[in-house]
């Protein structure tokens, strides 16, 4: 298992859509940072005045759409596009069990996007307090917001990237992947709304959802039992679609 996760690692590190996607997601969060301290009050600049825990939770706002579009383009191009090179079928062929081997490619695609999650948030927050100071907000302890805000990036990027390498191993395909998990992410707040007005436990189950549980991630004043929810219910999750993604690979025709 040592030897698949080592493998899956490196062909990570070779991957050019995960370089691309870090590169583009770094330069993003710098500019912002800079384009926000060089903005002129006296130009209509409405961002000027920020400090560093601002340019956090903003980040993290916009980090929603990064984690859902971000990881369908890397799950895309990291799993599905092995299936159409031929290496799933050379690996799986070479003696692997089927299990171990999708295991492997999940845990390191979960980590890889873990990592890639927390591009944007970091330059912000680090950049931003370089620029403008931490600050300091009533009732609200810093050191601790600061590590509640990477703990929720991280569990819930787990998450979302272990329905999309769900996604991806069953399409196996990387444009039906993309496409899909992009309609996915941007109607399932949509579809769940709808029905829960005709089915109550829809709704409820919408509101411990991770759909909705990243929504409010960025609450500088959430409650602790939100944030343990959002914790264990993310867990949850990463822990169960990966082990959709191994039940659907196990029984997988691979060409």
């Amino acid at each position: 298992m040592l030897n698949l996760l080592r493998s899956e690692w490196y062909k990570l590190l070779r991957n050019r859509a995960f370089w691309l996607l870090l590169s583009v997601l770094f330069v993003s969060a710098a500019a912002f940072v800079l384009l926000n301290y060089f903005d002129d009050p006296n130009d209509g600049g409405a961002l000027t005045g920020k400090d560093g825990l601002d340019m956090l939770t903003t980040a993290m706002g916009g980090n929603n759409y990064i984690i859902k579009i971000g990881l369908s383009v890397l799950a895309g191009f990291y799993i599905s596009s092995e299936y159409a090179t031929g290496t799933i079928k050379r690996a799986v062929a070479s003696g692997y069990g089927r299990a171990k081997y999708i295991t492997a490619k999940m845990i390191v695609f979960i980590f890889g996007s873990m990592l890639t999650v927390l591009v944007f948030p970091a330059v912000n927050a680090v950049l931003g307090t370089m620029l403008f100071g931490l600050g300091e907000w009533p009732g609200i302890s810093e050191s601790a917001f600061l590590l509640k805000s990477f703990a929720l990036t991280l569990v819930l990027s787990a998450a979302f990237a272990a329905v999309t390498g769900a996604i991806a191993t069953l399409l196996t395909d990387s444009g039906k992947t993309i496409g899909f998990a992009f309609v996915f992410y941007f109607f399932a707040d949509g579809i769940y709304v709808m029905a829960g007005k005709h089915l109550p436990f829809v709704e409820t189950l919408y509101e411990h959802s991770i759909f909705n549980l990243i929504n409010h991630y960025a609450d500088p004043y959430m409650r602790a039992s939100r944030f343990s929810e959002s914790l264990y219910v993310s867990l949850f999750v990463a822990i169960a679609f990966t082990a959709i993604a191994v039940a659907v690979f196990r029984r997988k025709e691979i060409k």
